[in-house]
């Protein structure tokens, strides 16, 4: 079966246009935040290697807790 495109709006209910709505603000701030987390995490790995070098810091001389 091949599919024809989407769907006319007019023919979905206004529940279900809200529905899909509240899903796609939901995903879109889903992945907005993974996107800024990862960012976040590559900067705060930046610094903390910059740290290092800048102390004489080599990756087996750091303690783990």
């Amino acid at each position: 079966m091949a599919m024809t495109g989407p769907a006319p709006c007019s023919s979905m209910s206004n529940h279900t246009k809200e529905r899909v709505t509240m899903t796609k603000v939901t995903l879109e701030n889903f992945y907005s935040n993974l996107i800024a987390q990862h960012e976040e995490r590559e900067m705060r790995q930046k610094k903390l290697e910059k740290v290092m070098e800048e102390e004489g810091l080599k990756d087996d001389e750091v303690l783990y807790c």
